[in-house]
Parts: structure tokens; sequence; C-alpha cells
């Protein structure tokens, strides 16, 4: 390896470093999201199987009781200590309806009962997961791509892969730009490396598109991005459910977190007059326009204090989220929310994270989502193949920090600091980006140590 000399080499160089070094060590988390990600694409027919004896209604005869007489039935069938979170009207006449319902043994876990709306017979009984309501296989597959099973801190990788991802298909796309010419030669050393960057030009668009929403979705940086958003009014719009006027709207560090559960939930079991409630908040619904087939009814704890709120959740095209709050003892809306109202920037954030889970535009959107997690599987696997090819892991290492040097002489005074305040300056937005880097340097110093001790040991 030679060192670069003119001012253009230091732009050279840090392509390399960003690209090739950097991607070497964090290639291994992506292929980890990729693989977890194209597993939960696959999974939603595999699940709705799976699930089919809970969810669907083999017989319609007869008429469906009331959504009243529903709830009174789940309520029978729930443990000591358990209270329902929410509720979800069976949404065609050949679904059943569901009962959301938190123990306190297990409060961090949500169950789902599973109601026939024609007969009342309990259908099933299984654990639930957030907002969307997915299953259990569905969860452990997504809580494998956000956190690879180990909680809040286990989001760092997952937020490393979304920080890293965009950099990659950038730089990617202008190392190969410099040199495509060199790339049409017919030489067999440089096949797996061509591959590489075919499958990489092809899935580039994804793989930005996956580094933005997952950013958005993400722990810290997702954060941020509220905070942002905020700043310029482009939060995601929440209802005030205090009947005394007060706002409980959702902080903005708080609007990123779709998986988010109620804080303000009802602790005890609903009388036969309050269950009334719920075929009374249905006609509210219909009558102000909530027309989605599957809405979300979620009680609140004291109707003296809080409305109860009901939500649209038509996450496919056309989106249809909207909701209200509704003062119980009147029947009465006291607030609402609107898609079509959003700011621009919530509906793209909406938007983004239906498409991210495969939602937005149904079972094309799952195709496509699959065969870019396979593509960025593939390119991944060419990448490794035509490094250790031609280099192997040795040089690999070794030339990782040879090329940190070589990064750092090659610049100018204002280069380097340009990019070093770049870097210090990114940690209040992308923060688990900007710590991987002074990993990668505290690795590259660790690497150069034990180089040094090889070469004074062979000496001695």
């Amino acid at each position: 390896m030679t060192q670069p000399s003119a001012k253009k080499s230091f732009i050279d160089i840090s392509l390399k470093l960003v690209h090739s070094y950097m991607g070497f060590f964090i290639a291994p988390f992506i292929f980890i999201a990729a693989l977890t990600g194209v597993l939960y694409g696959l999974t939603p027919q595999f699940e709705n199987y799976l699930y089919q004896r809970h969810t669907q209604v083999t017989s319609t005869t007869g008429t469906a009781h009331l959504l009243s007489e529903q709830i009174g039935r789940a309520q029978k069938a729930l443990p000591a200590g358990a209270h329902i979170m929410e509720v979800r009207p069976a949404s065609t006449d050949h679904t059943t309806t569901r009962v959301l319902y938190m123990d306190q043994e297990s409060p961090d876990e949500m169950t789902a009962i599973f109601i026939n709306p024609y007969t009342l017979a309990l259908q099933g009984r299984t654990q639930v997961y957030g907002k969307s309501g997915v299953f259990p296989v569905r969860t452990f597959l997504d809580h494998m791509h956000r956190d690879l099973l180990l909680g809040q801190y286990g989001r760092i990788y997952s937020e490393l892969v979304a920080s890293w991802l965009g950099l990659f298909a950038i730089t990617g796309f202008w190392q190969w730009y410099q040199r495509k010419s060199q790339l049409k030669t017919t030489d067999p050393k440089l096949k797996k490396i061509r591959w590489h960057i075919w499958i990489g030009l092809c899935v580039l668009p994804m793989m930005l598109f996956f580094s933005v929403t997952g950013l958005t979705w993400s722990n810290w940086a997702g954060t941020n991005i509220a905070k942002i958003r905020h700043l310029f009014n482009g939060d995601t719009p929440s209802l005030n459910l205090r009947l005394d006027g007060t706002n409980t709207a959702v902080s903005a560090s708080q609007q990123h977190a779709e998986h988010e559960q109620a804080s303000n939930h009802r602790m005890a079991q609903f009388s036969g007059e309050e269950l009334q409630y719920f075929d009374q908040i249905v006609q509210v619904a219909r009558s102000n326009g909530l027309t989605a087939s599957a809405l979300r009814i979620i009680p609140s704890e004291n109707v003296n204090v809080r409305a109860w709120s009901v939500q649209e959740l038509q996450h496919a095209w056309p989106t249809k989220v909207d909701s209200l709050a509704v003062d119980m003892r009147h029947a009465q809306v006291i607030d609402q929310t609107r898609f079509a109202d959003y700011p621009l920037s919530a509906k793209l954030t909406r938007w983004g994270i239906d498409l991210h889970v495969g939602v937005l535009f149904g079972w094309v959107n799952q195709l496509v989502l699959v065969l870019s997690g396979l593509l960025i599987l593939v390119a991944i696997a060419w990448a490794y193949a035509s490094w250790l090819s031609r280099l192997g892991f040795k040089a690999i290492f070794t030339g990782f920090h040879q090329h940190i040097a070589y990064w750092y002489r090659s610049g100018s005074w204002l280069q380097l600091a340009s990019v070093i305040v770049l870097i210090v300056l990114s940690y209040w937005l992308i923060p688990v980006w900007t710590m991987s880097i002074i990993a990668m340097h505290v690795l590259a110093l660790l690497i150069y140590a034990c180089v040094v001790l090889g070469k004074k040991k062979t000496k001695a």
C-alpha cells in the first residue's frame, strides 16, 4: 500500500476507509439486520395461517352480538388482576373481536382474547405485541431485528446499522462512478467485486430508504429526529383526552415510539352500564367519518377525568388513521386528529414506517422488501469473498490502522479539522454512529499495538 500525497487522495482514501474498512467491521451487523428483516417480511401470511383458529370465524349464521356483549364475555375469561387495555372489533364478517389485556404479574406483556361475534365463544388466547398487535412469531423476529433480544441496549446494533447503511450506499456509488472504466475489464480477480458492485447499485435506493426510516424509528437518533420535527411544527398530532381542558399530548421525544403502550389504563372491570360505552363509541366513530373497517378502542381509567379514544387502523394504502377523543358521559367528541391535516413530515414518517414493515402496499410491498434484503445479503457475501480472496484477514486488519494513518497524513489541517468537527457535531443527531467512529479508532490503535508487539517478539 502506497501513501497518497495529492489533495485528491484525501477524498479517495476517505471513501475507501469508510466503505471498505469500516464496511468490513460493520457489515456483519447489517447482515443480521437484513436476514431478520427478510424473515420478518416472509411471516405475515404464515402467521395468519398459524393463528387462523384465533382470528377467523368459520360460520357466520345468525346475527352478531353487540360489541358490549362480546367484551362482557371476554371479561369473564380474564385472569385475576388483569385489566382490559384496548378492544379491536371484528373488522369483517369473518373475523373475531380482539380484547387486549394486561396481567399484573406480567405488566410488560399484552395478551389478546379472541371472541366469536356470533357465538361469543372464546376462540383463542395468545400474547400480542404493541400497537400493531402482531403474534409471537413476528414478535420474536421483530425483536431480533431491532435489538437481538437484548432489550433497550440491544437497539444499539440496529441504530448502528441504520446509521451506516446509507453512508455505505453513497460511498459505494461514488467509488463505482470513479472506477467504472476499470471494472469493464474481464480480469477474473475483479469478478467478485463486480458482483458486489452491480448488486449494490440495484439495491442502492432501498439501502437509503432503510437507513432513513430506520433512523426515524430508532431509539437515540429517532428521539433527536422527533425533537427536530417538533421545532419545525412537524409533530404527529395527538389527542387531548383530559376532560378538564388540560393538554395531555405526548411529548416530541416520545412520538417516534410506535410500540409505546398506554400509561393511563383502566384497572377495574367494566360494569354492565360501562360495557355499553363500547357500542356507543363505535356509533360515534362511524357518524364522525371513521370509515376504516379496523378500529382500535382504548378505554380510560375514569370517564369523569379522561375521554375514551377510538382510532382507525388502516395502514395499507390509502392510509386511514384518524382518531377521536370521546367524552363517554355524553357520547360527545372533544378532540380529533385527521390524517389529511397531518404536517408533511408526520405523513412521511407514517408512510415510511408502514413501507418499512411491509404493510403500505400489501404483498407488493412485502416482495420488494424481501428481495431488497436478499440482495443486501448477497452483496455482503460477495464483498467478503472479494476481500478474503485478495487480501485475507491478516492483511485487512493490518491495513486498517495503516489506512487511518495515511488518512491523517494525506489531508490538510483544514480538511482534517472539518471532518473531526463534523464527527463531533454528529453526536447530537446520530450518537451511535459517532461512538462507532471512536470505537473504530480505538480498534485501529489496538491493532497497531499488536503489530508492534509482534515485530518486537520476532526480532527477539
